[in-house]
C-alpha cells in the first residue's frame, strides 16, 4: 500500500480533489481521514471527510508521474 498526504482548504477543495481523482478511474484508491476510510471515487464519501483532520490518499502501488503531477496541488511540497 502506498500513501500520500493530501489536503483541502475547504469543501470546494474536496470537490477539486474528487474531480482530479475521477480522471483516473482505473486506479484503485481510498482516502483516509481519522478513523474513516472512503472510496476516493465516491463523491458522497469524499464530501463526508473532515477537512480539519489530516487526509491521506491510499493507493495499491506508487503512482506514475502523470498521477503525481495531477494531484501535486493537493500534496505538501515535501512530497513532490
Amino acid at each position: 500500500m502506498f500513501s500520500l498526504p493530501i489536503s483541502a482548504v475547504n469543501k470546494n477543495g474536496l470537490i477539486d480533489i474528487f474531480e482530479t481523482l475521477a480522471q483516473f478511474p482505473n486506479i484503485m484508491m481510498m482516502i483516509r481521514s481519522g478513523d474513516y476510510t472512503v472510496d476516493a471515487h465516491s463523491l458522497i464519501g469524499v464530501f463526508s471527510l473532515d477537512i480539519n483532520k489530516p487526509i491521506e490518499l491510499l493507493l495499491e502501488k506508487e503512482p506514475d508521474d502523470n498521477f503525481k503531477n495531477a494531484i501535486a496541488r493537493f500534496t505538501p511540497a515535501s512530497v513532490h
